[in-house]
């Protein structure tokens, strides 16, 4: 008999908060590290960012945007709590009560609406006080001040949250580090000691996070998050092969492979050895790292696209350490011949989702959860009606392949979370990047009246869920 998606398949949406929230300082909220980023265009794409200040304006209007996600009939919608508005700096005693307020009413609401919350705790939003004083995630200090954030959240929300995601692209820290870790590379630091620390205090953060969570609500389910961005090989010849195995390892399956088996693998042990790298790490973070890595309960994954990766015909073969720094930061952005992209150059690869799902399966051996895909189009609003095929054609193709990897496959997959309810500001500060099935109407220097429109994908969306998947087709009467 075939597998099936489960009747109580968490199909949904997901967003982060402090893209999409704005209320830039309300409530007693702090500065944060996408606050402050300045951004640096992606290649080809000309500079049209945001500020922060009102965003989507989700602050002042989450109960009408849950109202339309109820309507469409979710399961279940990811959030991310705001550390800044919780902690305004991030080294206080007590929490902002206020921002604690904010969120519960938050989850009131969704709960009223029969939509399950899932509640990531750190998603873009370290606060930038621990940037500027600390270095982010560098500190063993900000490790600390991030539990106690962590503590002050759960103790608050315990019983009404069962999902938890302790770190939103926990793999992105070093790649993305003012954003994701907030801090930056030391001036008196190589890279490979600067990735292998920064990598290592990730796990600890993840580590303590799972046990202040257990610690307040055993019947929580936790989970590790990937930024999940597979690698595939330039060519067929077994160079390349190698050079993405190493890529997808030290990208993609670092931090999970250390938090689901509670020790640092062998290959990251070699990368070290080999440049001479020695850990600031104490037995006593080892030792949380093993206990916490019993504790998982499940493994979130973003998948927007693949990426290709290949040796460097310009570094002999046999220097292995230069071929493997190379890799390590290859800003070639080599394309795939085979596949479509989005303005922005992010490929459209659906077997990739596939692939990678099977893949988690057999390594990690536990439920997964997709926690974001999605794509960004830049699209007009036209008579308050936006005709989103493009994306609809995306999740067609991803809702196929993940159903594949359900039925043929035998992927023990948790749930579904687009990316996203409600357009907002990406991860770059464009509101030209749309990903929303409801348009918010507002440009990059106009914020009109921010109200909400209905996409063609929005009624698409909702037959998807209410047949459980079943129903694909494209036949939306608009």
């Amino acid at each position: 008999m075939k597998n099936k998606l489960s009747d109580n398949f968490l199909w949904g949406a997901a967003l982060s908060n402090v893209q999409a929230e704005g209320g830039y300082l309300s409530g007693g909220k702090g500065l944060n590290v996408y606050d402050t980023l300045t951004v640096t265009p992606e290649p080809g794409i000309p500079p049209m960012f945001c500020d922060t200040s009102v965003a989507s304006d989700h602050y002042h209007r989450y109960k009408e945007d849950i109202s339309y996600m109820k309507e469409m009939g979710f399961k279940a919608y990811r959030f991310s709590v705001v550390w800044s508005r919780v902690q305004p700096l991030g080294d206080e005693e007590a929490p902002n009560e206020e921002g604690l307020d904010f969120y519960e009413s938050m989850i009131d609401c969704l709960l009223e609406a029969g939509i399950e919350p899932v509640v990531s705790l750190v998603h873009f939003d370290m606060p930038d006080h621990l940037r500027v004083k600390y270095n982010g995630f560098m500190s063993k200090e900000v490790i600390d001040f991030y539990a106690k954030h962590v503590g002050d959240v759960v103790n608050r929300l315990k019983g009404k949250v069962k999902y938890w995601i302790t770190y939103n692209e926990i793999n992105l820290v070093s790649g993305l580090p003012y954003l994701v870790s907030g801090c930056e590379q030391p001036a008196d630091m190589d890279y490979p000691t600067f990735f292998s620390q920064l990598t290592f205090n990730a796990a600890v953060a993840h580590a303590k996070a799972v046990e202040v969570i257990k610690a307040a609500d055993s019947k929580a389910w936790v989970a590790g998050m990937l930024g999940h961005c597979p690698f595939n090989p330039q060519s067929t010849r077994s160079e390349d092969l190698w050079a993405t195995q190493f890529r997808n390892n030290m990208h993609n399956y670092l931090p999970m492979d250390i938090m689901t088996s509670g020790e640092l693998p062998s290959y990251f042990h070699n990368y070290m050895a080999k440049r001479n790298v020695i850990l600031q790490a104490s037995e006593a973070e080892h030792q949380v790292i093993h206990t916490a890595s019993k504790k998982l309960d499940y493994l979130a994954l973003s998948y927007y696209r693949t990426n290709v990766a290949g040796i460097f015909e310009n570094i002999p073969y046999d220097d292995i350490t230069a071929q493997e720094d190379a890799i390590m930061q290859d800003d070639r952005r080599l394309k795939n011949p085979h596949y479509d992209a989005n303005e922005w150059g992010w490929n459209k690869d659906p077997e990739g989702l596939r692939l990678a799902l099977i893949d988690m399966h057999e390594r990690y051996k536990k439920p997964l959860f997709i926690v974001e895909n999605g794509i960004g189009i830049d699209e007009p609003l036209v008579d308050e009606k936006v005709y989103d095929d493009e994306r609809i054609d995306y999740y067609q193709m991803h809702i196929k392949s993940i159903k594949r990897s359900v039925e043929e496959d035998g992927v023990n997959l948790m749930g579904y979370l687009a990316w996203s309810p409600i357009d907002f500001l990406s991860s770059h500060k464009e509101m030209r990047k749309r990903y929303g099935f409801l348009y918010v109407n507002r440009t990059t220097d106009d914020l009109k009246d921010l109200n909400r429109y209905k996409k063609k994908s929005f009624y698409w969306y909702q037959k998807v869920i209410k047949s459980n998947g079943e129903d694909l087709d494209n036949n939306i009467d608009y």
